[in-house]
């Protein structure tokens, strides 16, 4: 007679194969609903498309979202829940911003990444387990296998594997959540665990490459975390998975010397998958702490046999590493924060506004950190707001799991721990800028309707019409919004191809074309008059001289405070004769923005030249 799971420590692989097959065939036979769709679109394009960080492929991500959701609501039946009323909050926030942010645009962008959060999660919670669970599935093997597509296409940044997220910090929180989620749905399908160690294998390798420290340490921090859920019942699937992490790693770090010495790792794990460990009793309480200990010591020997990896580690406490450096742009930020802590500055207020604050030599687009990044945006209030609505669906998960049978159970837990792995990431990293990687955490932490505690929030038949409509309203001017600046920037790209083929008249009506979708059209207009300005000093014409001041003086008028515009306008004042005043109006601009070596240089010419 066999011993049952309690008894021997082992996790059967195929016991249990018959009750797989139905439960495969019935997700396989359910009806995907226009949300499921939307979701699985979503989580497969977004890490072949930056993250969807470019405007255009968020806008298109947007775009498709609002989309189906509109063909959501005209079926379903919205249920409210906290998190969905604290984004909705979130989201009214960000709106509010675009009164007294100086960056239109970017609070613009800000505000549409906000609100497709809400149709993301409504998706998740009307969706049925099973479905989801086929979607993950999917989703575990295209992660694990953009690590080797991304190899072969040579998506290095740096000497860092960065995949077609271009990020490789980011990159490798997203293949660290790929590698939970296919232990989450090695638990779910048990059928499944000798097949799930291949993305596991995979995404080990590609974390390694990316040479991100904080994603190591986070992975590594995962295996004992894993060890707790899985050690009662399925220690034999965390000891396969480790394995498979080991030799994944291991494989990468050959790789970085020379990929011939891949070959063997790869040759060990694909006898390794082969090997019936379901054999295996792991019962002895000295055996389960040998693995527990010796499992992450061979990981941490292996990363630094990389060359690559030992010295992004060795130069971490320096004072001129990578460390320093962040901690420089969090005191900077925190200063700024400091100066409006309610409600922020606006989206987009930190590319602009580091000059002033800045305390040494440097530029950054974000400052790698999440909390810093929402409070310098929306303040302390926003903060608190998005906090609440990342925290709250966790801890709900956790409580629902506790009255749920052991495998849901542990399936829960674990999408809690991946979504708890992508909010600390976020603590030093700006991966929660990636609207993608945003997206991602709500569709991990969401808990399906189905799945719901019945205490749930209910509305009544008037409250949910006036609910529904107003969603549909939202997500109709969300289309046209995000229709706009999608056709915007594609001609504003198509415009920059233009004159890099000195198709400069085509160059200018593409500009104009899209000036007429921005909403808020400063940048081109800024960059019309910076065209403008080179044809000037090639030509000495001065018709264009006024033309590119009308622009500057456009752009300008609906972005006042923007340094780069009002050094531009004091460059077009120098050309023009009025010296004076250009002179005056850029050492206004040196004085108020620090390190500006390049400005200080000119404004001691042009001093020089008036003498």
């Amino acid at each position: 007679m066999n011993e049952g799971p309690e008894q021997s420590g082992l996790f059967p692989y195929t016991d249990e194969k018959e009750m797989d097959h139905i439960m495969i065939k019935q997700a396989i036979n359910q009806k995907l609903t226009v949300g499921t769709i939307t979701l699985l679109l979503f989580l497969l394009s977004g890490p072949w498309f930056h993250g969807f960080l470019l405007e255009s492929e968020q806008m298109a991500a947007v775009l498709v979202i609002s989309i189906g959701f509109i063909l959501f609501l005209i079926k379903q039946r919205l249920q409210g829940s906290a998190e969905l009323y604290l984004l909705a909050a979130f989201f009214v926030l960000y709106a509010i911003s675009l009164t007294y942010g100086d960056d239109h645009h970017e609070a613009l962008t800000g505000l549409l990444r906000a609100v497709m959060l809400i149709p993301l999660l409504l998706f998740v919670q009307s969706a049925e387990q099973q479905v989801m669970n086929r979607i993950w599935t999917v989703w575990t093997w295209v992660v694990g296998f953009s690590v080797p597509i991304a190899i072969i296409s040579n998506r290095f940044v740096d000497g860092r594997l960065a995949g077609y997220i271009d990020y490789a910090n980011s990159y490798a929180v997203v293949l660290l959540v790929g590698l939970i989620m296919a232990i989450a749905m090695s638990v779910v399908q048990p059928s499944f665990i000798p097949w799930m160690q291949i993305p596991i294998f995979l995404c080990a390798a590609g974390i390694y490459m990316t040479q991100s420290r904080t994603v190591l340490v986070l992975m590594l921090t995962v295996v004992p975390v894993l060890w707790f859920i899985l050690r009662r019942d399925m220690a034999v699937l965390w000891l396969h998975s480790c394995i498979s992490n080991v030799l994944g790693i291991g494989a990468a770090a050959a790789y970085s010397w020379t990929p011939l010495l891949c070959i063997p790792a790869a040759i060990l794990f694909g006898l390794v998958l082969r090997f019936p460990l379901n054999r295996i009793t792991i019962s002895s309480r000295s055996i389960k702490l040998v693995l527990v200990c010796a499992i992450p010591v061979l990981a941490v020997v292996l990363i630094w046999m990389g060359p690559g990896m030992a010295e992004r580690w060795s130069t971490f406490t320096s004072r001129t590493g990578e460390g320093a450096t962040r901690l420089v742009y969090y005191r900077d930020a925190w200063s700024l924060v400091l100066d409006s802590p309610i409600w922020g500055c606006g989206a987009g207020a930190w590319s602009n506004l580091q000059y002033a604050y800045r305390s040494s030599d440097y530029f950054t687009a974000y400052v790698h950190s999440g909390p810093l990044q929402v409070m310098m945006e929306v303040g302390i209030i926003g903060f608190m707001l998005l906090a609440a609505a990342c925290i709250w669906p966790i801890v709900r998960g956790l409580l629902a799991a506790r009255s749920l049978e052991s495998t849901e159970a542990k399936l829960y837990v674990i999408r809690a721990l991946a979504g708890g792995v992508l909010l600390l990431h976020s603590l030093v990293d700006f991966s929660l800028s990636f609207p993608y990687i945003l997206g991602l955490f709500f569709i991990l932490v969401a808990v399906p309707a189905t799945s719901q505690r019945a205490d749930s929030a209910t509305t009544s038949k008037h409250r949910h019409l006036i609910f529904k409509s107003t969603a549909i309203l939202v997500a109709a001017g969300t289309f046209v919004l995000s229709t706009m600046l999608l056709v915007s920037d594609r001609l504003q790209q198509s415009a920059a191809q233009a004159y890099s083929e000195a198709r400069k008249a085509d160059a200018v009506q593409l500009l104009d074309r899209s000036a007429d979708y921005a909403i808020w059209p400063d940048r081109i207009y800024d960059r019309k008059a910076r065209m403008y300005l080179l044809e000037y000093d090639a030509t000495h014409d001065r018709r264009y001289l006024e033309v590119a001041q009308q622009d500057n003086d456009r752009a300008l008028a609906i972005y006042p405070n923007h340094i780069g515009y009002e050094k531009l306008r004091s460059d077009i004042y120098w050309r023009l004769g009025n010296k004076d005043k250009a002179v005056q109006l850029l050492s206004e601009l040196v004085d108020q923005n620090h390190f500006m070596d390049q400005w200080h240089e000119d404004l001691k010419q042009k001093q020089a030249q008036m003498k």
